[in-house]
């Protein structure tokens, strides 16, 4: 069902407070007596695959003549800190790591970095003649393998429509690929048998813009029955019972 479903949602709309989520944005670093470089994440954009790919913004002082980054899978930065030291991790991100050519005094600079899989360590260090500081930030890039076609029962859409499901390789989360909008998936995740349905976009409505799943559910004979409340920013679907048959394992 790799379509635009807003059509079935007129008239459904009942008015209700809703909140919505934004990004951090960089604050002011401040005037430190030493060098300081803070590492900030964002999603990276449409064109991108937030899974794997992360939108980085290194924020400087004043006192920051140069600084450098590095990114690693974290157990490659903890082998080479158990061999060598903390002090000689911060050696290495100077020597063999990428200089934020943008970064001298107070200033920031973005990047992007992709296709990373697995749980990686971002550590930038700020110089300043013979002063060095280290900051790090983390993230997880998540590998999904094709587990096969399920088939999605949706009461909120009276339809059944064959749907293709990938597996983490890390954990029990199930990605339901574009239910209701190309590009859009539905994450599940697992613990145990319960189900839970963070916040997220599933959808486009044509007059009240973005409109976000959540919920619950249960695992019981390969089916995942979900509650699922359906948002936008003026207010409320109601909640729907959607159920998803998982392909054999």
């Amino acid at each position: 069902m790799k379509k635009y479903v807003y059509t079935l949602f007129m008239g459904l709309l009942t008015l209700a407070s809703v909140t919505s989520c934004s990004e951090e944005q960089g604050t002011d670093v401040g005037k430190d007596a030493e060098p300081s470089v803070i590492v900030y994440q964002y999603t990276p954009g449409d064109d991108y695959n937030a899974d794997n790919d992360i939108k980085l913004r290194f924020a400087a002082n004043n006192r920051t003549q140069k600084a450098y980054y590095i990114y690693e899978l974290t157990s490659d930065k903890n082998t080479y800190i158990d061999a060598n030291g903390e002090s000689a991790y911060l050696d290495h991100v100077i020597a063999d790591g990428i200089q934020l050519e943008e970064i001298s005094g107070e200033s920031t600079q973005d990047i992007i970095l992709t296709g990373l899989i697995g749980d990686y360590t971002i550590t930038a260090v700020a110089v300043s003649g013979s002063q060095k500081k280290a900051f790090e930030t983390t993230f997880y890039g998540i590998q999904w393998d094709l587990l096969g076609e399920g088939v999605y029962y949706s009461t909120m859409f009276s339809e059944v429509f064959p749907i293709e499901i990938r597996k983490a390789a890390h954990a029990e989360w199930y990605k339901i690929s574009e239910p209701f909008e190309e590009g859009l998936d539905l994450i599940v995740k697992m613990d145990g048998n319960n189900a839970n349905i963070e916040q997220q976009y599933v959808f486009t409505h044509p007059t009240y813009g973005a409109v976000y799943a959540e919920g619950n559910g249960i695992l019981e004979n390969g089916y995942i029955d979900m509650y699922l409340s359906f948002t936008c920013s003026a207010g409320s679907f109601g909640e729907y019972e959607e159920i998803i048959k998982l392909p054999a394992e």
